[in-house]
């Protein structure tokens, strides 16, 4: 039976790659789809893309601090649940979905949840360790331990509880809801979208970032790593593709290397068009910073190298060592140039002995892909 439902998140539709992922999955089979989502410059208040009805939240994203932080999820909060009642009055919405952060979202669906629909908490990230990351206190803050109490309180007030991967499910068993089930829906890719073999022939040895450029994703830790091989072996490049706040000192880091010939900035691309590019790439450089937050991350840059069998470097993180061992990727200690300097080295000199990690990567790996979990999604849904 077909279902009437509303997600909800504070980011931008369609930007927000996981959401489209889920809407696009629902509406496969056949149900109506709506979102309320921020409102970024540009777009409409209003209006449907590809059958899902968008309603945006005009609210400019700041977060200079705490406060400010505070005030953007409280004002979102608020606003979201009258649009949602509102637009439940005319809808009969079955089910509704919060993305989170933040974790308190979860009360706009009150009132659908005092008339016995189905509340979906799906827990993008971990708010506690967020805020720990975020403003440098401890675990024993008072704010850290009010966050932990309103994440359990958040938890056992949901119906349905999603998160994106095994070691963020285990920390909320442990600490918040023992005996409820948590479904894994990883932010994975679908096979079909990319292609493994679309490697196409080229010279020298090209190394590859694709994505957002900003400083959690220690693109300054890859680039003076990569300069310490440079001198070595003359053929050796390395593309960055996107745009970010860092943009301006990466360039600047470059320049002061003396590698503006070897590190190429791309700028912003299509999606599709930066999948073309990755058939020419030998090796993917993730350099993540490490902290309480970030180690329980999953890049889904990751997933697509994985599923291209683009040999890949990341940086140690528990929730990506969860996941695969030496056999399918290189770690390298988080921040530590000349351990991440010695794996594009050894990278370059094993060819062979890395692109047979990078089919195993695949074929270990592929039980994870994005139509796997659209069917776990679809599964809480139509239950």
């Amino acid at each position: 039976m077909t279902k009437n439902i509303c997600l909800i998140v504070q980011s931008g539709y369609p930007g927000d790659v996981r959401v489209r992922k889920e809407a696009m999955a629902l509406l496969s089979h056949g149900h109506t789809v709506s979102i309320i989502a921020l409102r970024n410059s540009g777009e409409a208040r209003h209006e449907v893309i590809d059958n899902v009805k968008i309603y945006r939240i005009g609210l400019q994203k700041k977060r200079s601090g705490k406060i400010r932080y505070v005030l953007e999820y409280f004002t979102f909060f608020f606003l979201s649940f009258i649009r949602l009642n509102i637009l439940d009055f005319r809808y009969r919405y079955d089910i509704v979905h919060i993305n989170t952060l933040p974790d308190f979202l979860v009360f706009a669906g009150l009132i659908q949840k005092l008339k016995g629909k189905k509340i979906i908490l799906d827990m993008h990230e971990i708010m506690p360790e967020f805020f720990m990351s975020k403003f440098g206190v401890g675990f024993h803050h008072p704010i850290v331990f009010l966050l932990r109490i309103l994440e359990k309180i958040c938890l056992k007030f949901a119906d349905e509880v999603i998160t994106v991967n095994e070691p963020i499910k285990s920390i909320f068993h442990q600490r918040s809801i023992p005996h409820k089930p948590i479904t894994v829906v990883m932010n994975t890719v679908s096979t079909s979208v990319v292609d493994s073999d679309i490697k196409r022939s080229h010279v020298g040895f090209n190394c590859v970032y694709h994505g957002t450029l900003t400083d959690i994703y220690g693109l300054d830790t890859a680039i003076e790593g990569f300069s310490k091989v440079k001198f070595k072996f003359p053929d050796i490049l390395f593309h960055i593709y996107g745009d970010g706040q860092c943009l301006f000192q990466l360039k600047k880091l470059t320049k002061k290397l003396n590698l503006e010939n070897s590190v190429i900035f791309h700028g912003a691309m299509t999606h599709k068009e930066v999948l073309k590019s990755l058939g020419e790439m030998d090796l993917g450089i993730l350099s993540m910073r490490k902290d309480v937050f970030l180690n329980l991350s999953f890049s889904n840059k990751l997933a697509e190298y994985v599923y291209m069998k683009i040999p890949t470097i990341v940086s140690d993180l528990d929730s990506v060592k969860f996941y695969f061992t030496n056999e399918h990727i290189l770690f390298y200690e988080a921040a530590n140039t000349d351990d991440l300097a010695q794996k594009i080295e050894y990278a370059y000199l094993n060819r062979e002995i890395i692109n047979m990690m990078a089919e195993s990567a695949y074929v270990h790996f592929k039980e994870y892909n994005w139509d796997v979990m659209a069917e776990r999604y679809l599964d809480i849904i139509e239950r």
